[in-house]
């Protein structure tokens, strides 16, 4: 039995709080194995320069390596969103770049992955009409960083097609809300948001947004992995991005994002214990090593 915290063991055996859901094919949550979701970046303004794919040749080596190493969800994005604050505004991309940006992407990975059954594909997009053409290509997970919030049509969209969404906490943008109280609510509204245009019930995940963002320091980070458990209260899986954040460099005396490999497994690991159910990550092979050692540790019974 693949349980992440101790507290949440409890309740489970005790048959008080189960939470389960799905990422497009692939049931998550309490109970199973930590999913894991690999980045692949098309915008060369990436902050983690080696999550790049810049040409149809490394994508293709990009997503073939992620299936040797046991990923379970290739999450493609076109648009960066690294700080601005930190990392300069060049490199953003307009709708009609993102588009065809994914458009190539797609083809070329649903091409790989049409053996592969029990890989999914998710699309990382705030815009609507980018979101509504990876559904009709068959894509069954939606990653909008901004909840909803952003344009509100997606949850509509989304719901058509009986997708999954992930939502990350967000009032108007991305990484604007600063407290856990504040997180949580915007969380519960996407929520809202989405059963209200149709989406499934258990086709909703919150991610709760680690990162440092534009109005937002990394220090944030620290306590919403440290509180990550009383996201538990919204009943959906929990997800999180913390690979490679500018976080994790602040802890290791301001490393580089090409130096934060070890960092980040150490922030995963306690993640997992405060009850993580899908962990987004660069690095496929390493995360998912140290997960599921943590997992036999944790549910180790003597």
């Amino acid at each position: 039995m693949y349980v992440h915290w101790s507290n949440v063991k409890e309740e489970v055996m005790r048959g008080l709080s189960v939470i389960r859901g799905y990422l497009g094919s692939l049931e998550v949550g309490d109970e199973l194995p930590v999913r894991i979701v690999g980045v692949v970046n098309l915008s060369p303004a990436s902050f983690f320069q080696g999550s790049i794919a810049a040409s149809k040749l490394e994508l293709e080596k990009k997503v073939l390596a992620m299936i040797d190493e046991g990923v379970n969800c290739i999450d493609i994005g076109a648009q960066s969103t690294r700080p601005i604050q930190i990392y300069g505004g060049k490199g953003r991309v307009d709708q009609e770049m993102e588009l065809e940006l994914v458009k190539t992407a797609l083809e070329i990975s649903m091409d790989i992955l049409s053996s592969y059954d029990e890989i999914e594909i998710s699309v990382d997009t705030q815009r609507k009409n980018v979101a509504e053409y990876a559904l009709n290509k068959g894509i069954k997970i939606i990653n909008d960083i901004s909840g909803f919030k952003k344009e509100i049509e997606m949850a509509k969209i989304i719901a058509n097609f009986s997708a999954s969404a992930v939502v990350m906490a967000a009032r108007k943008e991305p990484g604007d809300i600063f407290t856990l109280e504040d997180i949580s609510l915007e969380l519960e509204k996407s929520v809202e948001i989405g059963l209200k245009y149709g989406i499934q019930e258990n086709r909703i995940i919150v991610d709760p947004g680690i990162g440092s963002w534009e109005a937002r320091d990394y220090r944030h980070d620290y306590t919403i992995i440290k509180n990550l458990e009383k996201f538990r209260d919204l009943k959906k899986p929990i997800y999180i991005g913390i690979s490679r954040k500018t976080s994790i460099g602040k802890a290791l005396n301001d490393a580089p994002a090409d130096q934060r490999l070890f960092g980040s497994i150490g922030a995963t690991i306690i993640s997992l214990v405060k009850g993580v159910h899908i962990v987004r990550t660069h690095d496929v092979k390493p995360t998912l090593d140290a997960i599921r050692v943590g997992e036999v540790i944790l549910n180790y019974d003597e």
